[in-house]
């Protein structure tokens, strides 16, 4: 089950307010139940929790019926400049090849929910989206709003169609994509696991007519400070902490990562060393953290074992001490003890 703690832009939310006002829905009945103060739509530069727009996203899908192309009303809405930061890092790169490896490296800041990463394969960037921990009554909508907006600032921004050679699509998305893709005389066929895109990487690099290369640092440097405010997960290593957690329960190889990530082993390695760090370092730090929080809350060692997949107590203290230096037990009583010290009499 995924998390929607995660921090995003107003700006997003603030589109879907002009999206119910053309469907002469009123404010108070899209942020029904969604803990958004309105000040904080028309505020630049406020947050909300994903969580808070996927309920503003829940009300309108809900209050509407979910008609097919309410998303891409939503999505054509969107401009590269709704993006903030990442926007202005877009359009001031120096090529059209270095905008696309600026969008794709920072894809998180955009409108998707879903995890997304990229896999280069010579003259093609092959784009995977997973949606699966998206909710089903507003996937549709989402994956809408996404390749709309895609497709609409594509045309917009680079001034030429999306060189996308061919896609791959779920059975159950079909019905709300295909036509949105065919448009574009893109090559579909149906996509088992997750949705696939890939573009033709041979004649991207052309100058972009806004460029200013310390401009696009300096905001790319913006993006890298957001996404580590907001707590979300950037690139290879942070789809790798998320299969890692999927997979608490059933011990799982990296070789077993770099297949679910549709890339090579050595693949993998390389893109986690060029992010700085390793599948060892994210192991680690992804069942290190998660141990030491179900430990906090006072399971005893037995019930943590349990719970992350270890057959029992004696394998799952051997693998703490690797990755903490303490026995469980140990660092449970130093965390007690903490905690009544500063605990308030």
């Amino acid at each position: 089950m995924a998390s929607w703690e995660w921090r995003r832009s107003v700006a997003h939310a603030a589109i879907l307010v002009d999206v119910a006002d053309e469907h002469a829905l009123t404010r108070t009945e899209l942020l029904r139940d969604t803990g958004i103060d309105p000040v904080a739509l028309k505020t630049p530069g406020a947050e909300i929790s994903a969580g808070q727009e996927l309920a503003m996203v829940r009300n309108l899908v809900t209050l509407l019926g979910d008609p097919p192309g309410l998303g891409c009303e939503a999505g054509m809405r969107t401009r590269a400049t709704t993006h903030g930061a990442l926007g202005m890092a877009i359009l001031s790169s120096p090529t059209m090849r270095a905008a696309i490896d600026v969008s794709l490296r920072y894809i998180s800041l955009m409108t998707s929910f879903a995890r997304v990463w990229h896999v280069d394969h010579g003259d093609e960037i092959w784009v995977y989206v997973d949606d699966s921990d998206l909710p089903e009554d507003v996937r549709a909508f989402l994956n809408e709003r996404d390749v709309s907006a895609l497709l609409t600032n594509w045309f917009l921004v680079f001034g030429v169609a999306p060189p996308v050679k061919r896609g791959e699509v779920r059975a159950d998305m079909r019905s709300r994509l295909v036509p949105l893709l065919e448009a574009f005389d893109i090559p579909l066929t149906e996509a088992a696991e997750v949705h696939i895109a890939v573009f033709d990487m041979s004649d991207v690099d052309h100058p972009m007519p806004h460029a200013s290369p310390l401009t696009a640092q300096l905001y790319e440097e913006q993006c890298a400070d957001l996404l580590q405010r907001r707590g979300l997960c950037q690139g290879v290593a942070g789809t790798v902490r998320e299969v890692l957690l999927r997979q608490m329960n059933g011990r799982i190889t990296q070789e077993d990562v770099a297949d679910r990530l549709h890339m090579s082993l050595r693949t993998m390695r390389r893109r986690l060393s060029e992010e700085g760090t390793s599948y060892r370092r994210l192991c680690v730090e992804t069942y290190g953290a998660l141990a030491e929080e179900l430990l906090a809350t006072g399971l005893t060692v037995e019930d943590v074992a349990y719970r992350m997949g270890y057959s029992g107590a004696p394998s799952f203290s051997t693998a703490f001490k690797q990755w903490r230096g303490v026995s469980p037990g140990r660092f449970a009583r130093a965390f007690g003890d903490r905690h009544r010290t500063t605990a308030p009499h």
